[in-house]
């Protein structure tokens, strides 16, 4: 079939989420498509979102599983004290065994390149075919002292400063190569991507702050061409103009297969499936399965709804008991939370979940935040995990969630737990609700990220934030160490045009109303580090419920 009649039009076949335990540590992956399966791995230092755009392409022909490389995106690091690609494709060779999955295709850029080729040369038995975009091959390899000058530590800052920093790192890489060498020579033969993309990776980098650099190395260490020989699967190197890569095409020895596609990125798409689909095996691929809770006493996963993938945690399931309902603090993410988990899951079983538009539960394109979208998310997915009656704990603003969920569904809640719910007497709360916090959408100057590092800063120093006077000066201990204020900001990029909306929808939902009319055992705890500590005697009074401070 030519290229031009192969289709390429994005689908809107479900995208399911998961993770997967190879030696101790968590392997996160996504699927989407029917048909033969589709490896897919990505560069450096990104994360597998950045294959999803092609995977919604390809899935109308390929069972296509994206994964996030050990140290990138929500994979965990393998204990490797020398970390190599080896060490990733055993790896990542192990996880598409657990899946059930033989005779897969490898697709692969830059970094993911070079681990798919390993994968082909340790595990030929599991896979069938091997794209490349990008093979990381260097003329001139990188000495250890050019790598510590190339890979700079990402390290938080009191003033935020690391984050503009990596944004302009991220930025800089697809205007120079290297990026640390801005002169004329070194400039790249491509478009600038759009904000969309560059915004993507720079937030992919910083989540990957810690272990960036010692993944991103194994690329530059990696052998390159030397091993092609011993690769006995077949291999197609696919280079494009544009492309850092593209000037080693003459290196590679004449016996491989090197194929140059389109410099434009939806040409080159379509190239590329031809030729996977020219080498597609006839093997099936085993049926997604929704996630059961684990006897193990910790996990996390990702559950199918009718709005999409939501993310959970379950915590010391080994114990008896009605179960908890943990909600986290918004705008937030559950894994802000673990501490918290591990306490209360000392007392029985602990299912947390996430909620739409924080964190790793995306919001689906075509709904808004609201209490009642989270409300009904909570009481769906409780029934496909099985789960009935529960205690609730909410953390700070989600105490919306909780009371609303009580209201909603009255048989699923045994007792509520609100810890320092935001019960605040304001004069104007619809305006203070608008207007408390700032805009974080992307900018092409990357001051969002200074928006929200402030904001989370200025919190811990003054109520109400915006009001900076010795008079609003907060009596506790600020919480601004920057690796806590960093670990903060990371969750909270990554949904970032939803940040405001969410601190207006729990700030003006009616918390006092519902304090009043609720009809069910409630406890009001807090901390004195908590944003909203000083209204918890206030609601302990609307409840009529003991405060534990």
């Amino acid at each position: 079939m030519p290229h031009q009649q192969i289709s390429l039009s994005s689908q809107t076949m479900p995208l399911h989420r998961g993770f997967l335990e190879v030696e101790g540590k968590a392997v996160h992956y996504a699927r989407q498509g029917e048909g033969p399966p589709l490896v897919m791995l990505h560069a450096a230092p990104c994360s597998l979102r950045v294959m999803e755009p092609l995977q919604a392409k390809w899935c109308a022909h390929f069972t296509t599983f994206a994964f996030d490389l050990p140290g990138f995106g929500l994979s965990e690091m393998p204990d490797a004290p020398d970390l190599s690609t080896a060490d990733l494709a055993d790896t990542i060779a192990a996880a598409i065994r657990l899946l059930g999955l033989s005779q897969v295709m490898l697709y692969g850029r830059h970094t993911g390149a070079g681990v798919c080729v390993e994968i082909a040369r340790r595990h030929p038995d599991l896979c069938s075919f091997v794209l490349t975009d990008g093979f990381p091959v260097f003329a001139n390899p990188y000495s250890e002292e050019r790598l510590a000058e190339y890979l700079t530590p990402i390290v938080p800052t009191w003033d935020g400063g690391h984050l503009t920093w990596t944004w302009f790192r991220y930025r800089e890489q697809h205007i120079f190569w290297p990026w640390d060498r801005p002169l004329k020579a070194h400039r790249a033969d491509t478009d600038l991507p759009d904000l969309d993309f560059l915004y993507r990776g720079a937030t992919e980098l910083l989540t990957a702050s810690e272990t960036y650099v010692k993944v991103y190395a194994s690329a530059f260490r990696h052998p390159g061409l030397a091993v092609i020989e011993s690769v006995s699967v077949p291999v197609v190197y696919g280079n494009r103009p544009g492309d850092s890569q593209y000037k080693t095409v003459p290196l590679y020895p004449k016996s491989s297969r090197v194929q140059v596609f389109s410099r434009d990125h939806d040409a080159a798409a379509r190239e590329e499936l031809a030729v996977l689909l020219e080498n597609a095996p006839d093997t099936t691929v085993p049926a997604h399965r929704q996630p059961c809770l684990p006897d193990r006493k910790s996990w996390r996963d990702y559950i199918d709804t009718s709005k999409g993938a939501v993310y959970f945690r379950a915590e010391g399931m080994g114990g008896s008991g009605m179960p908890t309902l943990f909600l986290p603090d918004l705008p937030g993410s559950i894994d802000l939370h673990l501490e918290e988990l591990l306490a209360l899951a000392e007392q029985g079983p602990v299912i947390a979940i996430e909620p739409w538009g924080n964190g790793q539960s995306v919001l689906p394109a075509d709904e808004t935040v609201s209490i009642e979208l989270w409300a009904e998310q909570m009481c769906e997915t409780l029934a496909l995990l099985g789960i009935g009656r529960v205690r609730l704990h909410a953390h700070g603003t989600s105490a919306a969630i909780a009371l609303e969920l009580a209201h909603l569904a009255p048989e699923l809640v045994g007792e509520v737990t609100l810890r320092s719910p935001p019960v605040i007497e304001m004069d104007d709360p619809a305006a203070f609700a608008r207007d408390y916090a700032p805009d974080i959408t992307p900018e092409w100057a990357g001051g969002n990220f200074l928006k929200l590092w402030h904001h989370l800063r200025d919190q811990e120093l003054w109520w109400p934030w915006n009001q900076r006077t010795i008079a609003n000066a907060r009596k506790t201990d600020p919480r601004i160490e920057p690796s806590v204020l960093h670990r903060r900001a990371v969750v909270l990029l990554r949904q970032p045009s939803h940040y405001r909306d969410i601190w207006r929808v729990v700030l003006s939902y009616p918390l006092s109303d519902r304090l009043k009319a609720l009809d069910m055992p409630c406890k009001i705890v807090s901390d004195p580090g908590d944003l909203f500590a000083q209204a918890a005697e206030r609601a302990a009074l609307l409840s009529g419920a003991a405060t534990q401070l």
